[in-house]
């Protein structure tokens, strides 16, 4: 049997071996985690700078800021011990109040804070995604969208939305310094971790998420969940359901009356919006355009718009697509948890006092997760067509952003958009005619109540606006009837009845304005303008001693109400009190020297208490404030009459005469 012949080893090919990896090198500059930081940190300061120049806007900043008791006199036991429009958010009072420390009654400083607040969330959202996936490209991809999105605008211009932006902070601290515990688990880090979880609870109820989202993390870093994984969740799980439940008790406190607010839409109507708004967030985030403070739920006819009855099709359609094609794509699944879970508790199951049950700021963290999922889509595409798309993005959503920045200037600016995007919107009406009525355009202002009323007849705030408006420009019956149909839909406010009072003085109808301004009195005994109107109907009611009374405690609270003291005055120059009829009219004096009345009614004062002389002087500096002033020469005719001399006080009196004929 022959052997087997052994290859030759000078004339067998020899084995090759493998060929060497291509160098990889050093990463390119803009791919470096800090420098990538600093990019961010650039691009958010660019694109959101016009911003400080922003005003407030009368929708939660007045409420939120300017008429927040705890920020005109701030301390730690305060801001702790309190809680307006219905939150529990001590830190973003915190954050309210730094404000005010740089900018005082200015908004520039929150606007300026947001801004930075923003910038350093951009930079957390990177690191986040960067240590999650330890990859530089689906990073900063998704950040940058996150940083200069349109959406964003918001949140991050809205001085009362510095919740916003403040817990979101916090959330992404806590979730930085929780993968860091996973990467070396030492209690400090737990312990930052949870402290940054309980700052954002702080700061909005919103944060109460992220515990959801710390499981997801720990089952796309193992590939599956585990009881231990669940265990070290247990305090966050505890704060989660501790401020949650309180956020319930704070919106009942605030008057919310969530049962009632929620019923406003059935079970069936929560199944369509929930369906529906779970596609209305991406869609808006992929195209960005039509931004508006409201995006309203109107049904017409009792029917929804057809996109609610596909959408939860649409979402089925969408589950069985990832279960097919991305069950195992552990990428996908995070980008999706992180649109969904912090998503969860902003989803309109219920209306928890709020009007907005969508809103630009609800999607301000989530939003995350679908840029993520744009970026893993790019990811194996060539880096010339990576960074070629990343910066065409950049550069539109910039430019969309400058825009949008632009139409929170102020109140007016902002719901004038609202109006035009979504004129059914009996919210952005209102809000409106709101901003119009404190810049004094009444005109404008009563219509826009006027179509929020048409839009929704149980705006009863509306009828209280629209009547502020009416009694402006002088429509008392109109705005009698609006007051009265705001009284009838349960507002009761001190204002309220005291507006309701003086039209109905300024209509003759003095004794049903005493019962309304009594009311007024009893919800705020504190009104100097209610002591006023009331004693103007004991005036009209023949009643001078209770009149002098309530001009005397209008004064009071008051010491420089012109008209109470000038009527005060007259009183008491009919109960022959003249000394202090004079010092009432001198003070009167002091507060507008250039009123002729005045110094007329002082000259007659002075002169029945015998003082002609400072009478005479007081009637003529009335004369040279007004020369065709016909009582102050009437007033001068008695005293030349008293004084003596004829023939003076019938050149007064026939001047008197002259200028009462016109000539």
């Amino acid at each position: 049997m022959s052997k087997k012949n052994k290859s030759n080893p000078q004339t067998s090919a020899p084995t090759p071996e493998p060929a060497p990896l291509p160098p990889t090198g050093a990463p390119a500059l803009w791919e470096r985690p800090l420098v990538a930081s600093v990019l961010l940190v650039l691009a958010v300061l660019a694109t959101y700078a016009a911003s400080v120049h922003n005003g407030f806007v009368f929708f939660d900043d007045d409420k939120a800021i300017l008429y927040n008791r705890a920020l005109q006199n701030p301390s730690l036991s305060k801001f702790f011990s309190g809680q307006n429009l219905g939150m529990f958010a001590p830190i973003s009072w915190i954050g309210y109040w730094l404000g005010s420390l740089i900018s005082g009654q200015e908004a520039w400083g929150y606007h300026l804070l947001g801004l930075l607040l923003h910038a350093a969330n951009a930079v957390l959202a990177y690191w986040v995604l960067y240590r999650l996936l330890e990859r530089h490209w689906p990073a900063f991809f998704a950040a940058a969208l996150f940083a200069l999105h349109p959406a964003q605008v918001e949140a991050v211009s809205w001085a009362a939305a510095l919740s916003t932006v403040l817990f979101a902070f916090f959330y992404l601290g806590s979730l930085l310094a929780y993968l860091g515990w996973k990467k070396s688990p030492t209690p400090a880090l737990y312990g930052l971790s949870l402290l940054a979880f309980v700052l954002a609870c702080l700061s909005k109820s919103a944060a109460v998420t992220l515990p959801l989202v710390l499981l997801a993390v720990d089952a796309y870093r193992s590939g599956k969940f585990s009881g231990i994984q669940w265990l070290n969740k247990v305090p966050y799980f505890g704060f989660s359901l501790l401020f949650g439940a309180y956020t319930f008790v704070t919106r009942a406190q605030e008057g919310h009356d969530i049962e009632a607010a929620s019923s406003a839409f059935s079970l069936v109507d929560r199944f369509w919006m929930v369906c529906q708004t779970l596609l209305f967030y991406p869609a808006k985030l992929l195209l960005p355009l039509g931004f508006s403070i409201s995006y309203p739920f109107v049904k017409t006819e009792g029917l929804w718009s057809w996109e609610y009855y596909l959408a939860p099709l649409a979402l089925v359609a969408l589950g069985l697509l990832v279960w097919k094609k991305f069950a195992s794509n552990r990428d996908v699944l995070l980008a999706l948890g992180l649109y969904l879970l912090p998503l969860v508790v902003m989803l309109p199951f219920r209306t928890v006092g709020s009007f907005e049950l969508r809103s630009d700021r609800y999607v301000y963290l989530s939003c995350l997760g679908v840029f993520l999922l744009l970026a893993l889509a790019l990811e194996h595409q060539k880096a010339s067509l990576r960074y070629g798309v990343l910066l065409g993005a950049a550069g539109l959503l910039a430019f969309l952003t400058l825009s949008q920045t632009r139409v929170w200037k102020d109140g007016i600016a902002l719901f004038q958009n609202c109006v035009q995007k979504t004129p059914e919107a009996s919210l952005c009406q209102c809000n409106l005619a709101y901003s119009e009525l404190l810049n004094l355009d009444f005109e404008n202002s009563a219509y826009h109540y006027s179509q929020a009323l048409k839009f929704d007849p149980s705006v009863v705030e509306a009828y209280n606006g629209r009547g502020q408006a009416y009694f402006q420009l002088k429509k008392i019956p109109e705005a009698l009837d609006d007051f009265t149909n705001a009284i009838a839909g349960g507002i009761s406010t001190p204002k309220l009845f005291l507006n309701r009072g003086k039209c109905l003085v300024m209509l003759s109808r003095p004794q049903e304005a005493l019962s309304d301004l009594n009311k007024s009195l009893e919800l705020e005994p504190n009104s100097p303008e209610a002591y006023f109107f009331r004693a103007v109907v004991h005036e009209k009611g023949k009643e001078p001693d209770l009149a002098l009374a309530d001009y005397s405690m209008a004064i009071e609270q008051n010491p420089n109400y012109l008209e109470a003291i000038v009527n005060r005055a007259l009183i008491r120059v009919g109960n022959q009190q003249f000394a202090a009829a004079i010092e009432d009219y001198s003070r009167a004096v002091a507060l507008n020297p250039r009123m002729e009345m005045i110094y007329n009614n002082r000259g007659y004062a002075y002169l029945k208490n015998g003082q002609p002389d400072k009478a005479l002087a007081d009637v003529n500096t009335a004369m040279e404030l007004n020369p065709n002033y016909a009582r102050a020469y009437q007033t001068r005719a008695v005293i030349y009459q008293q004084l003596g001399q004829a023939a003076l006080m019938q050149a007064d009196l026939q001047t008197v005469q002259r200028l009462q004929q016109g000539r």
